[in-house]
């Protein structure tokens, strides 16, 4: 998990980030993803939503997320 900074440590201020995520559950096609920290108007939970090419966005929450990096320049 080299270069990956904690979940814990990731920005919640509605811009895009790099997240690793892992979900036995319901593994992603792709574990590492854009995603953004919401809040959903309706009933006031706060989760990740991410970004999928085929199927659209997904909802994860910190349990899922790894690890997180920044956009790289030019890409925000």
């Amino acid at each position: 998990m080299q270069d990956w900074i904690p979940v814990r440590l990731v920005p919640r201020d509605g811009n895009l980030v790099i997240l690793w995520i892992e979900d036995e559950e319901a593994p992603p096609a792709n574990p590492v993803t854009v995603g953004v920290w919401e809040t959903d108007d309706i009933t006031g939970r706060s989760h990740w939503r991410v970004f999928g090419g085929c199927y659209g966005t997904h909802t994860y929450f910190d349990r899922h997320i790894v690890g997180w990096r920044p956009l790289p320049q030019g890409y925000r």
